[in-house]
């Protein structure tokens, strides 16, 4: 309510008991904004006949200044708090509220005075009650609408910190690639899992966060559930996502799928995207991970299809298809990548070269009938110097040994980072580089694997083990592996540079062809000019 639009005088203005209730703290807050009614510059008239003639005194407004008001209608005087607050209902006779006083000659009775006697000695009398909501309505730092907003403003700040202290937990295992629970989450576990454990320690570091999180937390904000977990990685991801379209823009890119199942049975399609920036650098983004229902063309082409919409990607935009060589993936009739040639002409698919290569390396080493046997032993070999942790005991320390025998005679040099002990490691068919880090662990550590088979052979714990590492040792110290070996990891070495070229991020057709060939002409060179040098290294290892 505008404070114009109430009436001063207490003679003219209405009961409270006749506004509607919902407006009543509104005319309240415009009478607290005014004040009493207090004319002083007017003719007070005078009352009452001969020796009792009285009237008004303005030096009252002074005794009485907090709630003594003056009607000039009615010449009378009235209490603005019992008015506004106090019992003002029909029917209640009060002097100071309803009818006015104007008794002028009881006022100066001393004790009996009317107004001293209206505001009453006891605490709890009814003026003393109005005045008290009098003055709260005054002190709005006090008004329950302020505290309920402090109350509601400290509950923000805190709803913020515990969920700041959550997305930050979520942030760190996220980009460390932890996993987030625990087998027991209960209050009395010793391990709460990633997730809890890492709010306990922030928590340690500063007593902000302790005093919100965890037990600290109202038990329906605690923001740690399995569900506000997921939401803010969902959350995250979108903005990643948003990021990543930003960075793309209008430009041409390509799209690089792969699908497979995952530890709940559940097949999985990832989704990278390669494009080139503003700044003329090829770039590759991690873009969606997406459930699909079976690994169909037709169903991998749908999902595809529905995450680039999503994110306002045309598929006429894509220039490219990188996918592995299954049959779903690069048929050349129903093939995803036939789906997508179907609608855009330009998207030309590639199957990663990197993957064609070492799959050729595989299938050619098998055709060999000496080299595929010389794959098997060496699987063999690792299976058995591997397989007991006291027999990679003593590898580690035959290894130590070796080093330092080798530094002491000047055939290796010390340096920061070098003579690093090492491990043997296996080969897959599926992973590009493995076959040759396999035969160069082999070689670089081969004397104390000797060493181990050897010793493995004379003293091993039962005949079993005696004969594999008999049969080890006989095999990896035989002129045929040692042969193969050698030679394997010549063409490996070769093969090797152009397995990481093709995998480069930046690399371009006209270099990779360039590279092809230059690996080609190096094979050739090998196969002409190689025997030699090749029987030499061999012929030394054999007679060391």
């Amino acid at each position: 309510m505008n404070v114009v639009d109430i009436e001063r005088d207490p003679g003219l203005r209405p009961m409270m008991w006749e506004f509607p209730f919902n407006q009543r703290d509104e005319i309240c807050r415009a009478y607290l904004k005014v004040g009493p009614y207090q004319p002083r510059n007017i003719e007070f008239p005078f009352s009452g006949e001969g020796n009792n003639r009285r009237r008004f005194q303005a030096s009252w407004f002074d005794a009485h200044s907090y709630w003594l008001e003056y009607s000039p209608k009615n010449d009378a005087i009235y209490c603005l708090p019992c008015y506004l607050f106090g019992e003002n209902e029909p029917g209640h006779a009060n002097a100071f509220i309803v009818d006015g006083f104007c008794r002028w000659k009881k006022v100066n009775e001393g004790v009996h005075c009317p107004l001293l006697v209206h505001v009453g000695k006891n605490p709890n009398s009814s003026h003393r009650v109005a005045v008290k909501s009098f003055e709260d309505l005054k002190n709005q730092s006090q008004h329950i609408q302020r505290l309920f907003g402090k109350q509601a403003s400290k509950e923000v700040e805190n709803n913020r910190l515990r969920l700041k202290a959550t997305i930050d937990s979520i942030r760190w295992l996220t980009s460390q690639a932890c996993a987030f629970r625990g087998n027991d989450e209960s209050f009395d576990s010793k391990n709460r899992g990633n997730f809890i454990e890492l709010l306990k320690f922030l928590a340690t570091y500063n007593d902000k966060v302790a005093c919100v999180v965890l037990e600290n937390a109202p038990q329906n904000a605690t923001y740690t559930s399995p569900k506000i977990q997921k939401e803010i990685l969902q959350i995250i991801a979108s903005k990643v996502r948003n990021t990543i379209r930003k960075e793309i823009g209008d430009v041409k890119f390509c799209i690089l799928i792969d699908e497979a199942r995952d530890e709940s049975k559940r097949d999985q399609m990832a989704i990278i995207l390669r494009f080139v920036d503003k700044d003329g650098f090829v770039r590759e983004r991690f873009f969606h991970v997406v459930h699909v229902k079976d690994t169909m063309s037709s169903t991998l082409k749908n999902e595809v299809c529905a995450v680039l919409s999503r994110y306002d990607l045309h598929v006429e935009n894509i220039r490219g298809q990188g996918y592995d060589g299954a049959s779903n993936m690069r048929g050349e009739w129903n093939g995803l990548q036939s789906l997508f040639l179907k609608e855009c002409p330009y998207a030309y698919y590639v199957h990663c070269m990197a993957h064609r290569l070492q799959l050729v390396l595989v299938t050619a080493s098998r055709e060999v009938k000496h080299v595929h046997q010389f794959f098997e032993s060496l699987t063999s070999i690792i299976n058995v110097v591997g397989s007991s942790s006291k027999r990679h005991d003593e590898l580690q320390d035959a290894q130590a040994l070796h080093i330092q025998n080798q530094i002491s005679n000047n055939e290796i040099e010390t340096k920061k980072g070098g003579n690093q002990i090492g491990t043997l490691q296996r080969a897959g068919d599926t992973r590009w580089g493995s076959h040759y880090q396999s035969i160069y662990s082999l070689l670089r550590i081969y004397a104390p694997i000797c060493s181990v088979l050897n010793n493995s052979s004379e003293r091993g714990a039962n005949y079993a083990q005696r004969g594999d590492a008999e049969a080890a040792f006989l095999t990896l110290t035989s002129f045929d592996f040692v042969f193969i070996l050698h030679l394997m990891k010549q063409i490996m070495e070769i093969t090797n540079l152009l397995c990481k070229a093709l995998q480069q991020q930046s690399q371009d057709i006209v270099n990779a062809m360039h590279i092809v060939s230059t690996t080609k002409s190096l094979l050739q060179k090998l196969r002409e000019d190689g025997w030699e040098p090749l029987f030499e290294s061999v012929s030394h290892i054999i007679l060391y």
